[in-house]
C-alpha cells in the first residue's frame, strides 16, 4: 500500500508540474494588459443593439416624416454609404445604383435619385438636413434636399484629383472635400473653393499631414492619413492638432466620430470596429458581435450608430453608450 501511495504522488506530482509549465507559457505568450482589455472590450461596453433594417416599403420622395408608407416593399441589396440625420438615414445602395432615403421612424423608403456603378460613392449630412453626395464619376460634389433636388454643386477639376470623400465642418459649415491623394480643400457653403487645407501624399515632407477619409467631431474635423493609417485632428483652419492610431489599423474604409468625441473606424483589415478616445483605442468590436457578416460604412448621429453590412444587405442600430456608463 505504501507503493501504490507513492506512486499516486508521484503522480500527482508531475501533473502539478506540467500545469505550472502551461500557466507560465501563456502568460509569457499574453500581451499586456491594457492591449488585452482594449482588444476583449466588446459591443456590450460601447453599444446597444437598437434593432436592424433590411428594407421597407416605399413613399414618394415630397412625403412628410412619419407617414406611413403605401408603395411596393424595397429590400436592401448592397448597402455602401450612409448619413443619418434625426429621422433620416441616407444610403447609397450600391446594389441597386440608389440613393435612398429611409424614414427610420415609418420604416419608409424613398427613392431619390440614381447613382453611377462605380465604388467611392459617400454621404454625409448638413445641419440642415440636407445630404451632400460625393460623385466620383463627375469629381464633384451635389448637395440635395431631402426630396432629391439639387441645391448646390462643388467641384474643382484642376486641384481636386479624385474626390475621396467630405464633410460639413460644423462651425462655419464650409464643405471639406478630400481627394485620392490625400489633399483637402475647403468650400464655401456656396459652393465656391475657398482654400486648400492640407497637402497631398505625393511627395511632400513628412510634417504634411494628408487625409482621405472625413468625419466632423462635435469641435474639429478628423480625418484618415493613408501614409501612417493613422486618425488625424484638424482645428477649425486645417491646423493639425492630434494624431493617434499609428500601428492600431491595417485597412480603414470609414470614420465617424460620437458626441464624445471618440473616433469609430471600420477597419477591413480585421473586420473590427475600433474606437479612440483620447488618442487611446478602447474598443476593437469584431463585426460578428454586432451581428453583422461584414463592415462596410458606419454613420453617427447624436446618440444612434448606424452601422452598414453590404454583403449581407443590412444595417444594424445601436444606441451609443456615454463613457460614464462603461463596464468595467
Amino acid at each position: 500500500m505504501a507503493l501504490a501511495a507513492g506512486k499516486q504522488l508521484e503522480c500527482w506530482r508531475r501533473l502539478l508540474t506540467a500545469l505550472c509549465a502551461v500557466v507560465t507559457l501563456c502568460a509569457e505568450a499574453a500581451p499586456p494588459l491594457q492591449n488585452r482589455d482594449a482588444a476583449a472590450s466588446g459591443a456590450g461596453n460601447l453599444l446597444a443593439p437598437n434593432g436592424y433594417i433590411v428594407g421597407g416599403f416605399s413613399s414618394p420622395a415630397a412625403i412628410e416624416p412619419g407617414r406611413p408608407p403605401t408603395g411596393p416593399y424595397i429590400k436592401l441589396a448592397y448597402p455602401s454609404a450612409l448619413a443619418a440625420h434625426g429621422p433620416d438615414l441616407y444610403v447609397a445602395d450600391s446594389g441597386q445604383r440608389t440613393l435612398l432615403r429611409i424614414d427610420t421612424v415609418s420604416q419608409s423608403v424613398t427613392q431619390l435619385r440614381e447613382l453611377p456603378p462605380f465604388a467611392g460613392v459617400r454621404l454625409k449630412t448638413g445641419p440642415d438636413g440636407s445630404v451632400y453626395v460625393l460623385r466620383p464619376d463627375r469629381g464633384e460634389v451635389e448637395r440635395l434636399a431631402r426630396d432629391g433636388r439639387r441645391l448646390a454643386t462643388f467641384a474643382s477639376k484642376y486641384e481636386i484629383l479624385q474626390p475621396a470623400d467630405l464633410i460639413v465642418e460644423p462651425t462655419l459649415n464650409r464643405v471639406w472635400i478630400s481627394d485620392a491623394a490625400g489633399g483637402v480643400f475647403a468650400f464655401h457653403p456656396s459652393g465656391r473653393m475657398s482654400e486648400p487645407l492640407a497637402g497631398r501624399g505625393d511627395g511632400f515632407g513628412d510634417d504634411l499631414s494628408a487625409a482621405t477619409l472625413l468625419a466632423a467631431g462635435p469641435n474639429n474635423i478628423y480625418g484618415i492619413d493613408p501614409r501612417c493609417r493613422c486618425v488625424i485632428e484638424f482645428d477649425e483652419d486645417g491646423a493639425v492638432i492630434g494624431r493617434f492610431g499609428e500601428g492600431g489599423l491595417a485597412t480603414p474604409v470609414d470614420l465617424a466620430v460620437d458626441t464624445y468625441g471618440r473616433a469609430w473606424v471600420l477597419d477591413r483589415g480585421d473586420h473590427r470596429l475600433k474606437v479612440f478616445a483620447n488618442g487611446q483605442i478602447v474598443g476593437a468590436i469584431p463585426a460578428t458581435q454586432l451581428g453583422l457578416s461584414n463592415l462596410t460604412a458606419i454613420s453617427i448621429d447624436r446618440f444612434l450608430a448606424y452601422v452598414a453590412d453590404g454583403p449581407g444587405g443590412r444595417i444594424g442600430i445601436f444606441a451609443i453608450l456615454p463613457p460614464s456608463r462603461r463596464t468595467p
